[in-house]
């Protein structure tokens, strides 16, 4: 099934990051496609699935769901439950995850080890979408402990993948090292008609043109870079440098709590977003007594009023 991707800035999917709220800010700001956070397709067979993940609005299409497991019935069973609920432009299995406890459950960055089975994974996907006309898609990495690219691919592409992003480095490196983006353009080249994303390491809005004409990839993920400066969309599509105010920084951290709280319950909404305030924070002067009075915040109610605080006191 086809995809058609075309020169996108695409906002990578991050655990923990990229639910509902930021996904929509980022398409504001101009990304051209989104991702879920990676949610287990073992439990949506058999017990459905989170709201707090799989929560969409329409504002934020395209959408890829992106799901992980272990085995090709239990994936395309998750897979089939979200497509045929939330009709998402795609399903997206992600193959690359290389944090220790989804390793130790035998999945995502785990199965790059077994290319074959990864080719059965998308084949029976592939076949428990295709009345629902729901592609498939699949973010990986070069291999886990050396490089298999070629062989990925075959299975990939054998089993009616409709696109590929890549992050080209090995699952034991996790973020260790540089992405080695030549990698991408061997995918391109080994692909043919289906879209190839690159991952990794862009870090502001002048490499993102850069990768597209190293590579002559479809689409351009932007992942930590986004959590610290989500204006890097704008950035690129107005092709200039913009300086982001901390009462702006402020402004985009209560409206993404504001539409957090319309499917997270309030104080785990508060709870989440922390860790996020504090990548917003980087570069800004006295970050470390703004991240005090944030991470002191024992409520949302003393949260909201610790941000307003900071941006009336340090604004001037």
């Amino acid at each position: 099934m086809s995809l058609k991707i075309d020169r996108e800035v695409i906002l990578a999917p991050m655990a923990g990051y990229t639910h509902s709220a930021f996904r929509l800010l980022c398409r504001e700001l101009g990304a051209d496609r989104t991702y879920s956070e990676l949610m287990n397709a073992t439990g949506i067979a058999r017990r459905g699935e989170e709201k707090e993940l799989s929560f969409f609005t329409d504002s934020e299409r395209p959408i890829h769901l992106q799901v992980y497991g272990q085995n090709p019935e239990e994936i395309a069973q998750g897979a089939y439950v979200l497509a045929s609920k939330y009709r998402p432009e795609a399903i997206d299995i992600n193959f690359g995850c290389s944090v220790k406890k989804v390793l130790k459950a035998k999945a995502a960055g785990y199965l790059l080890q077994y290319p074959e089975e990864m080719g059965r994974i998308v084949e029976e996907t592939v076949k428990a979408l295709k009345p629902l006309g729901i592609p498939v898609t699949v973010k990986i990495r070069l291999g886990f402990y050396e490089d298999t690219l070629e062989e990925i691919a075959e299975n990939l592409l054998k089993a009616g993948v409709s696109a590929i992003a890549l992050h080209p480095r090995l699952a034991v490196q996790g973020f260790s090292g540089s992405a080695d983006w030549s990698r991408v353009k061997a995918l391109k080249e080994i692909a043919g008609s289906v879209p190839v994303i690159g991952s990794g390491d862009v870090r502001s809005w002048r490499q993102i043109d850069e990768k597209f004409e190293q590579t002559g990839c479809n689409g351009v993920m932007v992942g930590r870079a986004a959590v610290s400066n989500p204006w890097i969309f704008k950035e690129y599509k107005e092709r200039r440098d913009i300086e982001v105010s901390l009462a702006e920084r402020v402004d985009f951290i209560l409206r993404e709590l504001e539409l957090m709280w319309g499917y997270f319950p309030k104080e785990k909404a508060c709870k989440a977003i922390k860790a996020q305030i504090s990548q917003l924070f980087k570069g800004v002067r006295g970050k470390a007594k703004l991240n005090d009075a944030i991470m002191r915040s024992k409520s949302c109610e003393e949260l909201v009023s610790n941000l307003l605080r900071i941006k009336e006191e340090f604004s001037g």
